[in-house]
């Protein structure tokens, strides 16, 4: 069963453009180096501070193997000094997709 990773961050306001510009960037490359990464989504929450990824991978194996990619270590490095506090890391199961063409 494929898993999805929720990666939540909690913001200072004068740096939410800084923080959701290197997460897409990091997620962008992060998309083409891992094979078993399926679909990433970044979301964004100007007035509560929050921004969020979402990625699917194959399997939890596999998304608990790009907790330690040094892509993504490089990325929360670089974000750290941004945030309020500890980003919320959730594993749940994908139960159900619809993408319309």
């Amino acid at each position: 069963m494929s898993t999805v990773i929720e990666y939540t961050m909690y913001v200072r306001p004068e740096a939410f453009d800084e923080v959701l510009n290197a997460y897409i960037e990091f997620a962008d490359a992060f998309g083409v180096e891992n094979p078993s990464e399926d679909l990433i989504l970044v979301t964004g929450d100007r007035d509560g501070g929050v921004i969020r990824g979402i990625g699917i991978f194959e399997n939890d194996v596999e998304a608990e193997v790009a907790v330690d990619d040094s892509i993504f270590v490089r990325f929360r490095e670089r974000i750290a000094p941004h945030l309020t506090e500890e980003p919320i890391r959730e594993a749940l199961d994908l139960v159900h997709i619809f993408v319309k063409d």
